[in-house]
């Protein structure tokens, strides 16, 4: 019986090292014991409150340890977590656990209001535990201490089939709505795996995490590597330049996961001893491609290692890294994980020779189970064991990945993925607007960031400024659009498709 659970990894730990500090939150130190401890009860709330094996469990917690506890309780007893953005609104929210069938709910007082509004409205969702001791009036939301009275801290995971769907978690559709990708126990444990072994990470790792848990990257990366290799992390509730440097500078940290953002910020920090990183052995960064001049003047400051990772959601989320053990090609997103076949293909599937440009397809253990009760978009995305990433790149005569461009039009902001169409449907709620459509435009210091262009209906006088206050009342804050210019009309196709390609050279031209 070949079985899995990723928690296995937190219970070995728990026996072999129980001493041992896994977790730094806020100046407390957790011990793989604790952790473990608290998981199990957790484990067993869940189970008191009739939670089976393979329901649904939604996260919707900000970075902290009852991120960690909801997320391996959940796994040991064979649910799925629904890990979701804090930053998420309510329509967000609400599409979020009507879609999974979430029948748990964990979140913290700041969504009390939210959630008591929306709890009618799910007819699958049964229980509410928040963190905090503020409560609802509702008697089905409940303080999670409260839930936790006279629980176990004794919990066995269970032994699940590897296929086992471990977590879903919602990429912004291009077409509007999310999309729920499934990972099984099998496609995040080997993914980790597999990684851990290309960038060499053991035990003696320290790593510090400090964008969101719910976003897969560290939650597979930072969370699930490092306790899979018993190493200890530092968790930060929100990345902040000087806050960040100085603990890795104090704490001796070596092992840092980010996105190129982050390490553009750390060089505009003074050179003086509080900020100096040269304890760091790894550095990955991800989300993007870091330009080549951030990255080789970052080594030589901080006299450290960058590794270019790259993957997407629904390849878990690892497909290419920059290996240890081999050359590093700062233009390429590094060499595929043991285990992955990469190719690059035509329109037509053709495969093509090193050096030609196409879309970027993956095959091997990495290929989520398929997008949450979506069999339509699944047969789309993923066609004979090949996972079409929608990604333009290359590779070169040693098999090393160049990632170019998007096909999706997607515009990646400080490491987080906006999709222009779910800003372009906000936009259009507006009552003077006509026509919208969103690109991204380079910046330099978050890589790249939305700009709305806009044509209002006759009439109607709006400002800038309304139109983005309205956007950021309806989308999370990371999707801001930060620039808005007003035309008379959006260039169009014959068929009167609303021309991007043509904002983009716009744009480019301006620039220029």
């Amino acid at each position: 019986r070949n079985n899995m659970n990723l928690a296995y990894a937190l219970e070995r730990n728990a026996q072999i090292k129980p001493d041992f500090v896994a977790v730094v939150f806020k100046n407390n130190r957790f011990t793989y014991r604790s952790i473990n401890e608290e998981t199990n009860r957790y484990a067993n709330m869940l189970h008191e409150k009739g939670i089976k094996q393979g329901d649904r469990v939604c996260i919707w917690l900000p970075n902290g340890m009852e991120f960690i506890y909801a997320f391996f309780a959940t796994l040991k007893i064979g649910a799925l977590a629904v890990p979701m953005n804090h930053q998420f609104k309510k329509t967000e929210a609400r599409y979020i656990l009507k879609n999974s069938g979430s029948r748990f709910l964990f979140t913290d007082e700041v969504k009390l209001s939210t959630v008591t509004e929306l709890y009618d409205e799910l007819s699958d969702l049964e229980i509410v535990g928040t963190v905090g001791e503020k409560s609802s009036s509702h008697q089905s939301i409940v303080p999670i201490s409260q839930l936790l009275e006279d629980t176990s801290d004794r919990w066995i995971a269970r032994d699940l089939s590897p296929d086992h769907g471990a977590c879903i978690l919602y990429t912004s559709g291009t077409t509007g709505n999310p999309k729920g990708v499934e990972l099984s126990h099998y496609n995040l444990n080997t993914n980790a795996e597999f990684y851990a072994d290309c960038i060499q990470l053991t035990d003696k790792h320290y790593g510090c995490i400090v964008t969101p848990l719910s976003h897969l990257l560290v939650l597979m990366a930072g969370l699930t590597l490092i306790f899979l290799k018993g190493a200890k992390f530092y968790l930060f509730e929100r990345f902040s330049t000087k806050k960040v440097a100085e603990t890795i500078h104090t704490e001796k940290i070596n092992f840092f996961i980010g996105v190129p953002a982050m390490y553009y910020m750390f060089l505009t920090l003074p050179e003086i001893e509080q900020y100096d990183m040269s304890s760091l052995d790894i550095c990955i960064t991800s989300g993007a491609h870091m330009p080549i001049e951030v990255r080789s003047k970052f080594e030589e400051r901080f006299q450290t290692k960058t590794l270019q990772a790259y993957g997407q959601t629904e390849s878990s989320p690892v497909i290419s890294v920059d290996y240890l053990s081999k050359e590093r090609k700062f233009d390429s997103v590094g060499y595929p994980l043991p285990h992955i076949e990469v190719r690059v293909v035509d329109e037509f599937g053709q495969t093509l020779p090193p050096g030609e440009e196409g879309e970027i397809i993956a095959r091997g253990h990495c290929v989520m189970k398929g997008y949450w009760n979506n069999p339509r978009e699944t047969r789309k995305t993923v066609k004979e064991g090949w996972l079409y990433t929608g990604d333009i790149g290359k590779l070169d005569e040693d098999g090393y990945v160049y990632f170019l461009d998007r096909k999706k039009e997607m515009i990646i902001s400080g490491g987080f993925n906006i999709y222009p169409k779910e800003l372009e449907n906000v936009l259009y709620q507006h009552p003077g607007v006509l026509e919208a459509s969103v690109i991204g435009v380079p910046d330099e210091r978050l890589g790249e960031i939305p700009k709305a262009y806009i044509a209002l209906k006759e009439g109607y006088s709006v400002t800038e400024d309304e139109i983005k206050t309205f956007a950021l009342e309806r989308l999370a804050n990371y999707k801001k659009i930060r620039e808005v210019e007003f035309i008379k009309e959006i260039p169009k196709t014959a068929t009167g498709k609303l021309m991007k390609r043509k904002l983009v050279e716009m744009e480019k031209e301006k620039q220029s």
